[in-house]
């Protein structure tokens, strides 16, 4: 699930991108062609194959009758020849690939996008750290809200404040001038997707050396539209925030002179990984890539 603005697109537009969108990643993961060495290697998801051993069984039919058939020239009975036997080589070397999923720890509250208001930035000072402490903070409407948000951050890092396994993923990124989008979301190589994955693949191993897996997921995301204002720290905060650089990240109310306020009970996070980037950098490798495709204006 995806937490955004209001788009500007009518409902059918939006309806129709999202399809051919699906519908283009679905084929992509279907039917997979790749290089290897000096030669290509075809991979076709599991299910259609009833009908690559429909094909084989075909072709080996024709191959075998072929012999009752009458051609006008030696040559042509050459070329029919080589012909079945170049699609029966084909048809060998088809690696299938097959689909797990794994389910990350998902919200047991109600999802209320209109109670997450915004999102700020800035620098803390510490007196015993002369470097200043990048401070990263989501603001909400409601203290109970935010707790219920604390605790799913939580799972998903494993019940550690101190996220040093990146389990928690954070990034900013740039739509325009005037706008960005943040996201948070679980890491899909978090230990327990691993230890699952693996279990799967050892398990189609008893089956097959060959087979391609497919790692699919299932996860809540959180995603916000934020103006860049005039008085917006968030540009500064970019040209000095420096990759890998951990950082608080902190869930407040809105308090007293519309200042983010602290929420009693609620610990800060300390995260050591924040992507900033311009949608134009985002390539199909980052999440936040199609999320954008199918949600965005």
């Amino acid at each position: 699930m995806l937490l955004v603005g209001n788009m500007k697109q009518s409902k059918e537009e939006k309806t129709l991108k999202q399809r051919l969108i699906l519908w283009s990643n679905r084929l992509r993961c279907d039917i997979m062609i790749q290089k290897k060495g000096w030669f290509f290697e075809v991979i076709i998801h599991e299910r259609f194959k009833p009908f690559i051993c429909i094909i084989k069984i075909v072709l080996t039919i024709i191959g075998l009758i072929s012999a009752f058939f009458l051609f006008s020239f030696a040559f042509i009975a050459f070329l029919f020849g080589l012909g079945i036997y170049l699609l029966c080589t084909f048809i060998e070397k088809i690696i299938f690939s097959y689909n797990s999923l794994y389910i990350h720890s998902l919200a047991d509250f109600k999802i209320e996008p209109n109670k997450w208001l915004g999102a700020f930035f800035g620098y803390a000072e510490d007196p015993k750290n002369p470097e200043h402490i990048p401070t990263i903070g989501w603001v909400m409407s409601d203290p109970d809200y935010a707790k219920k948000v604390h605790t799913l951050l939580l799972r998903w890092s494993y019940g550690k404040l101190k996220d040093e396994d990146n389990n928690i993923r954070a990034s900013v990124i740039i739509d325009n001038d005037e706008e960005y989008v943040f996201f948070c979301y679980p890491n899909i190589d978090r230990k327990t997707a691993n230890l699952f994955h693996e279990d799967v693949e050892k398990e189609r191993e008893k089956r097959s050396l060959t087979d391609v897996h497919h790692k699919i997921f299932a996860m809540l995301v959180f995603g916000k539209r934020c103006k860049i204002t005039d008085n917006s720290y968030f540009p500064t905060f970019r040209e000095r925030y420096k990759d890998g650089v951990p950082y608080i990240f902190r869930l407040t109310v809105l308090g007293d002179g519309g200042q983010p306020q602290h929420i009693t009970g609620l610990d800060d996070f300390i995260l050591f990984n924040l992507k900033i980037k311009n949608k134009e950098e985002l390539g199909r490798r980052d999440i936040e890539y199609d999320l954008l495709r199918i949600l965005n204006k």
